[in-house]
């Protein structure tokens, strides 16, 4: 998946940068539970959370938090753009079904933190359509990634079909959470 000039792989190259440790899907996942909970928390409130121990004034370490600053921006744009555009950050189709699996969960639980570091920790107190979406998150990311894939068609849909479930159920949260913001996105794109 890919996110203008920003894909998985720059993604990872770009948290290498700053000697991380996260996933990509993971850094993605936390930056949109934190942009459905909070769709005015500043791009700082999660690197600061992610990366605490990164000096400041390193050159390639600036460079990447820039690059990570532009993602922020792109993801909230996308997730209260009014043509549904938002895409979860995972590796691109032609990577091991495997990889895609393990990176899907990291997503989800990335996802989780994201919600928590916006506010949202217990689930009773969301709506009922997102409180059940953020309970099948919690379901995708306590799966076992020890399941064995045979690259068949089958298990190529149930990812794809998957993944679809969980972009429209992150913008059903997204709109549920943060009315105003979808409302002012589809005000400015039909003036």
């Amino acid at each position: 998946m890919q996110y203008d000039t920003m894909n998985y792989d720059a993604l990872a190259l770009v948290i290498s940068k700053l000697g991380a440790q996260q996933e990509p899907a993971e850094l993605h996942g936390t930056l949109t539970g934190l942009l459905c909970a909070n769709g005015n928390a500043e791009a700082d409130i999660w690197l600061k959370n992610l990366f605490p121990n990164v000096p400041g004034g390193d050159l390639l370490g600036d460079e990447a938090f820039g690059e990570l600053k532009k993602l922020h921006e792109t993801s909230r744009e996308r997730l209260n753009a009014t043509d549904c555009e938002f895409q979860l950050l995972l590796p691109d189709d032609d990577s091991d079904l495997d990889q895609r699996v393990h990176a899907l969960g990291e997503w989800c639980q990335g996802f989780l933190v994201g919600l928590s570091l916006g506010g949202i920790s217990d689930f009773k107190a969301l709506p009922e359509d997102a409180r059940e979406i953020a309970e099948d998150i919690v379901e995708i990311a306590r799966a076992d990634s020890s399941y064995s894939f045979d690259g068949s068609e089958e298990d190529e849909h149930a990812y794809t079909e998957l993944v679809e479930y969980l972009r429209v159920g992150v913008l059903l949260i997204n709109e549920e959470l943060q009315p105003n913001q979808a409302s002012e996105a589809r005000e400015t794109t039909l003036h």
